[in-house]
């Protein structure tokens, strides 16, 4: 049945008796219409108290578990769909004003509230498009008033005491405040605002702090590109280079612009100030392969992702043996080995999956004499080659784990560990090997009856 065909047919009574029966049976929907139905006048109030209904009616000792966060929200969904409407029937400011409502309601829910699935981060979200794309369409208006008022409505917010614990709420909104800079008296209140906290962060010496400077000289930036003030913003750039996302910015356009020399030399300098984080050097170091490649530099190349494969990194392999004739790999894959061998003690991953990939059994069993326990993955890579070593190092594992294990369900995880050895080396072993051990452990029964089942 076509529904919306059929309701289409009711008379104006009809309709009137059927909503009035659907509001009479379910109070949610009544709700709905309800809100439907609300004066303009009344449109924002109406709209937070019917936030604060559905949040309310979710409470338990006030306290919303995160079973209830999708019932809680409900009302600031209902908020949101009518602001995405409004802003489809041309009323950019009243989808400004519900989008400020649910933000300013539901970021506060985060006080008292698991969100562990980030439901409320999601409608966070989603206020934030919604006033970014209400703003876009006032800017386009002629109606002057109208854009001065959504600004000042989204800048009150943004300052507002509630993002003190929600900083990166509150950049959010002061972003979309940047849509409004192209108006000069809304670029100076912007510009005021940014100035005003950069000299509140800069009296706190931490990380955090300089992640807040980071921000606010994001916006500031933001607003020299917004206006198409290209040499300013550039300038800016290279004037906050002890930012990484500065530098990064500087270091993407010097490549873009094929000034490999001096992105070099910014990629140097941010190693050698970054040198406590080793995250940035990396990041620094990835910068300097590109221009390395971008000057088809073959040793440079090469020294950076060797040194990015002893960093456990490997996509560098692919890379590496990549810039190497057949015939030369095998000389730089030794060296390659050597100085993971030279380095420490324990050998990482990346040896092991070089290893195999190069279908050398000689290193893999270096790995697993270093890691024993990894026989249990690798035996198949060394019973070609080396039975007798898997056999001894399989053995003494087992036996090491057999020698721990106090309860049955680690008793069973030595049993699975005995299935995967009698596929590496046979029947005859195994049950020796279980014979052993139920000799070994006659007196813990569990133990041997776990021994027994896995003998069947």
């Amino acid at each position: 049945m076509d529904l919306q065909k059929e309701v289409a047919k009711l008379s104006k009574k009809e309709l009137v008796e059927l909503v009035m029966e659907l509001v009479d049976g379910d109070q949610e929907v009544a709700r709905k219409i309800e809100f439907k139905l609300v004066t303009p006048n009344d449109e924002v109030k109406a709209s937070k108290q019917l936030i604060r209904k559905y949040i309310n009616e979710n409470k338990r000792q006030g306290f919303i578990s995160w079973r209830n966060v999708n019932a809680a929200l409900q009302g600031a969904e209902m908020v949101l769909d009518k602001g995405r409407n409004k802003l489809n029937s041309g009323e950019e400011e009243m989808a400004v004003k519900l989008g400020i409502a649910v933000l300013s309601i539901v970021i506060d829910m985060l006080q008292y509230t698991d969100d562990s699935n980030g439901e409320i981060g999601y409608v966070v979200n989603e206020s934030i498009t919604l006033l970014q794309d209400a703003s876009s369409l006032v800017l386009l208006s002629t109606n002057y008033r109208v854009q001065g008022n959504t600004f000042d409505l989204i800048l009150k917010e943004a300052m507002h005491k509630r993002y003190d614990g929600w900083s990166d709420t509150r950049y959010e909104l002061l972003d979309v405040c940047t849509i409004y800079s192209a108006r000069s008296t809304a670029r100076r209140k912007l510009e005021e605002t940014l100035e005003k906290l950069l000299s509140q962060v800069s009296t706190v010496s931490s990380r955090s702090s300089d992640y807040d400077k980071q921000s606010l000289l994001q916006l500031q930036l933001k607003i020299l590109e917004r206006n198409g003030e290209i040499d300013q913003a550039s300038q800016f750039v290279n004037k906050h280079l002890e930012y990484d996302e500065f530098r990064k910015m500087a270091i993407e356009k010097e490549i873009e612009n094929e000034n490999y020399e001096t992105a070099l030399k910014l990629c140097e300098e941010g190693e050698a100030n970054d040198s406590l984080y080793p995250g940035l050097v990396k990041q620094w170091k990835e910068y300097r392969l590109q221009v390395y490649e971008a000057t088809e530099d073959m040793e440079k190349q090469k020294e950076m992702l060797i040194e990015f494969i002893l960093d456990n990194e490997y996509e560098a392999y692919a890379k590496l043996k990549d810039l190497y004739s057949p015939e030369e790999w095998q000389g730089a894959l030794e060296n390659i080995f050597r100085l993971f061998e030279e380095k420490s003690g324990y050998l990482p991953h990346v040896y092991e999956y070089i290893a195999k990939a190069e279908e050398r059994s000689d290193k893999v069993l270096n790995y697993v004499e270093k890691s024993p326990s990894s026989i249990v993955e690798l035996y198949s890579y060394l019973v070609t080659d080396y039975i007798d070593r898997v056999e001894d190092i399989f053995t003494k594992h087992i036996l090491s784990e057999a020698e721990l294990a106090t309860d049955r369900k680690q008793y069973r995880n030595v049993c699975r560990k005995l299935k995967v050895f009698k596929d590496a080396c046979g029947e005859t072993k195994f049950s020796k090997l279980v014979n052993a051990l139920k000799d070994t452990y006659e007196r813990k029964p569990a133990f041997v009856n776990e021994l027994e089942k896995v003998e069947k």
